[in-house]
């Protein structure tokens, strides 16, 4: 936690690089980026700016559903601006790791699985698919995606490509019960795995399982993948054709955390 003598010293260090040099590490930033965007999309000079950028991460705030057990979040102000913008200011935080929009690593589940802060930045930036079962899922709560799921969707819109996040769109939101409400079959989890090369699986819902049930994260974070759960807008983006990146964070040693997830359509 900086406090505002820490964070004034920080700023002034800041203002002492030269014009020229902040110019120089923007060009190298800006150049970074497209050529990620372009590796992650497959066109020559395409990048996010390019695209419609949808966010598919809940706001992340006191009231937000969270699964059962799991400790409050909580915002304390540290510090205050002043008169004539004087000071800066600044909050301590304190949330479980696994609130609000957020990643499960390996180590969520799976005891010598790797932590949120060794999964590969290549993998943070995947084809994003999202399979519904929505008209199922609004008659049975506990609806899970099946293999025959995947089967039809791949029969609409072709294979899943290898590398992909998989997302399942309940149409269930953590606001309106989606902690008790629809998951992965976990046949279907190892059946992406397997056969589809998937690097993760995603819901809107705050859990990839069904409540009770385990099995859809042992089969993804015991493959040396991850999940992302409490996905938010998937409604608002196709069933194929999008970018996903996954802002995970690189807590030392972390099960998982909240993450910022966005899809570039």
């Amino acid at each position: 936690m900086c406090d505002d003598d820490l964070v004034r010293h920080a700023h002034e260090e800041a203002r002492r690089f030269s014009r020229r040099t902040a110019l120089r590490m923007t060009g190298g930033v800006a150049a970074g980026v497209v050529g990620v965007a372009s590796a992650a999309s497959g066109e020559a000079g395409a990048s996010p700016g390019r695209g419609r950028v949808v966010d598919l991460t809940h706001v992340l705030s006191h009231d937000f559903p969270l699964w059962p057990g799991s400790a409050p979040v909580v915002a304390v102000p540290t510090s205050r601006i002043g008169p004539g913008n004087q000071g800066f200011a600044t909050r301590w935080m304190s949330f479980s790791e696994h609130s609000g929009t957020h990643v499960d690593a390996p180590a969520h589940k799976i005891g010598n699985g790797i932590t949120v802060d060794r999964i590969p930045a290549r993998d943070l930036i995947a084809p994003l698919i999202v399979i519904s079962i929505a008209d199922r899922a609004r008659a049975d709560r506990r609806a899970r995606l099946t293999e025959r799921d995947v089967e039809v969707h791949e029969s609409r819109h072709g294979r899943i490509p290898n590398g992909a996040l998989v997302a399942l769109h309940s149409g269930w939101q953590p606001s309106t019960g989606g902690a008790d409400a629809a998951g992965f079959d976990p046949a279907a989890v190892t059946m992406l795995v397997r056969e589809r090369g998937v690097v993760a699986i995603g819901t809107d819902t705050l859990s990839v399982d069904i409540r009770g049930a385990v099995g859809a994260h042992t089969a993804i974070l015991g493959a040396g993948r991850y999940a992302v759960e409490a996905m938010a807008n998937l409604s608002s983006v196709p069933a194929v054709g999008a970018q996903v990146i996954v802002g995970a964070p690189r807590f030392a040693g972390g099960t998982g955390g909240p993450a910022r997830v966005l899809a570039v359509v």
